[in-house]
């Protein structure tokens, strides 16, 4: 099982997490003013990230290969200048981003008010790409194109290009659903393609030339994934996380169509304070209408008495344990509302890990970022989405997440081959991280109390809603050394302090890596507000999610180590708090 093999004293900022790995998805931000940097947008903190998590921060690699692409395209209305592009993994994807980019041209009455500045590529491994008519009328948004996709190859990507004012816009796209290509994808097109010399052709009939296949036996590892995920009772895999969290909403949104409501909106209930990515995909690039619960008894009631008075949910998402607050949700009463009014109940289980907690029994769908804990080695991304058999929404939810949607085209074959090698020993390390994880808080909730410096720590094992989360542990673990050993509370800790200077002491004070990301096989600190929510700090206070939150992703160190370095960030807060 491996530990950290890094010393945090040595790191930088704007370090690659894990260290020197080109495809790192975290990135070093040593102080709580380089977190505050990054997220303002500040020079001095932009020019030193040598990466970033993909989702918020392009990998350098991707852009360098989007503008290698873009270059190609002159002959399209506007040329080069001015323009600018998403890669992207699928056809089916493209089209998504550009249906949602022409709507945002539209609202802002650019130069091009038809959506005409928006283009969708087909790019061919031989280096020939050539521009895609549009696949269906916008109007009927991105949830059911007509007639069948034209097949591409596994190695084949798209490119959405767009006028350079939509940066934004494509920026949001790219961050909510995670749907753009990965830095292997991208880094294996500029080593093995023409598009790293100077005779790569735009091909205007479409024409597919020999594509190059990877010899790493993608196919093989996809196939031991599927098995070691929920007992191979997964749909297809995703590229991502937040992928897995877009296809089946789209998948639940096919079902709303096909119930004949198609002309009224798709209408979804968020339950507790989700990941931001997940509520942000389903508002602003989904255009579902949303409902947000917070997470208690009371809400739940609120709920029942919303549907008892004629709203009609299509479904319903929530996360077991919540992130960042890590409260649970009771599910036993959201599936028996789910039954009873006919709502597909989601949930999230990253953080909870099924190591850790059963949870298919009490819902319909269990999506997974495997790029988190899954994986632990923070260098490959990917997700997963398991269909409840018993659900009865099952056989029609595997349908619609088939159409169109292939996984083989989704998924670069380095990252499946990367990811299966990650996880073979997932459920030890999720045990050991647990277990370091409460040796965690338990160091914290010491140092609490009316004199403490901590005002409170978030975690499942001692919140008010530890009996939830208890009810779903895993009876017994595998590998487990005692009989009726049963699962743990998981890694992922968030703490508040009696000061924003308390916190930011701690933080600047705790030698670990910090940086985005959590289910690191190393600890990985945050300030997790600054990270996700920077632009709407007082929107977020009103869930408990406060400006100054830290967040620990516990790690697989030893016990010593962990000690050593929580003990001295305390003692860092203390006095600041003892010298206000």
């Amino acid at each position: 099982m491996e530990t950290t093999a890094f010393n945090p004293d040595n790191l930088v900022l704007g370090d690659s997490l894990p260290p020197g790995d080109p495809h790192g998805v975290s990135v070093h931000l040593p102080r709580w003013a380089d977190t505050l940097g990054w997220a303002s947008l500040e020079p001095r903190v932009l020019e030193a990230m040598t990466t970033g998590y993909p989702r918020f921060f392009i990998p350098r690699v991707v852009d360098h290969l989007s503008a290698k692409l873009l270059q190609t395209t002159r002959e399209s209305p506007k040329g080069a200048n001015g323009r600018m592009a998403l890669l992207v993994s699928t056809r089916r994807y493209a089209d998504i981003c550009a249906d949602f980019l022409k709507k945002q041209e539209k609202q802002q009455q650019t130069e091009e008010a038809d959506g005409g500045g928006v283009g969708v590529w087909e790019v061919y491994w031989d280096g020939n790409l050539g521009p895609i008519g549009p696949k269906w009328d916008p109007k009927s948004g991105p949830h059911e194109p007509p007639g069948e996709y034209r097949p591409v190859g596994k190695e084949d990507i798209s490119m959405v290009t767009y006028p350079a004012e939509l940066w934004p816009e494509a920026k949001a796209v790219w961050q909510h659903t995670e749907f753009g290509i990965s830095s292997r994808r991208a880094t294996s097109w500029l080593e093995q393609t023409p598009v790293s010399g100077t005779n790569l052709g735009v091909n205007k009939n479409g024409m597919r030339g020999q594509r190059k296949t990877t010899g790493r036996e993608p196919e093989t590892a996809k196939t031991i994934l599927r098995k070691r995920i929920a007992d191979g009772q997964s749909a297809p895999n995703m590229k991502t996380g937040m992928a897995a969290i877009a296809e089946t909403a789209i998948a639940i949104r096919t079902l709303h169509d096909a119930s004949s409501r198609e002309t009224t909106p798709c209408v979804v209930a968020v339950f507790g304070f989700l990941y931001v990515d997940t509520f942000k995909s389903l508002t602003r690039i989904l255009n579902f209408s949303v409902s947000l619960y917070k997470y208690s008894e009371s809400e739940i009631g609120r709920l029942e008495e919303s549907l008892r008075d004629g709203l009609r949910l299509d479904a319903l998402f929530t996360e077991f344990p919540g992130n960042p607050l890590l409260q649970s949700p009771d599910l036993t009463r959201l599936h028996r509302l789910s039954r009873e009014y006919g709502f597909v109940l989601v949930v999230d289980d990253t953080v909870g890990t099924y190591a850790n907690v059963n949870l298919p029994k009490e819902c319909d769908v269990v999506c997974t970022s495997l790029t988190k804990m899954f994986s632990g080695g923070c260098n490959v991304m990917g997700g997963s989405v398991t269909l409840v058999p018993t659900s009865p929404w099952g056989d029609r939810l595997r349908v619609a997440l088939r159409k169109g949607c292939d996984e083989e085209q989704g998924w670069f074959g380095e990252d499946v081959v990367i990811m299966e090698e990650n996880s073979r020993d997932f459920e030890e390390r999720v045990q050991e991280a647990s277990a370091n994880a409460e040796f965690v808080v338990d160091l914290l909730r010491k140092r609490g109390g009316e004199k403490g410096v901590v005002a409170e720590v978030y975690y499942p094992k001692g919140s008010d809603t530890q009996g939830t989360y208890d009810s779903f542990r895993k009876h017994s673990l595998k590998g487990a050394t005692e009989e009726g050993e049963k699962g743990g509370y998981g890694f992922l800790v968030s703490i508040r302090f009696k000061t924003p200077a308390a916190a930011m002491a701690f933080y600047d004070a705790l030698d670990v890596a910090k940086g985005p990301s959590l289910g690191t096989n190393f600890t990985l600190c945050c300030a997790y507000t600054l990270l996700a929510h920077y632009k709407e700090l007082s929107w977020a206070a009103e869930y408990g999610v406060v400006e100054d939150l830290v967040r620990i992703s516990v790690g697989l160190e030893e016990r010593e180590w962990l000690r050593k370095r929580v003990d001295k960030a305390l003692r860092a807060a203390e006095s600041v708090l003892k010298g206000l």
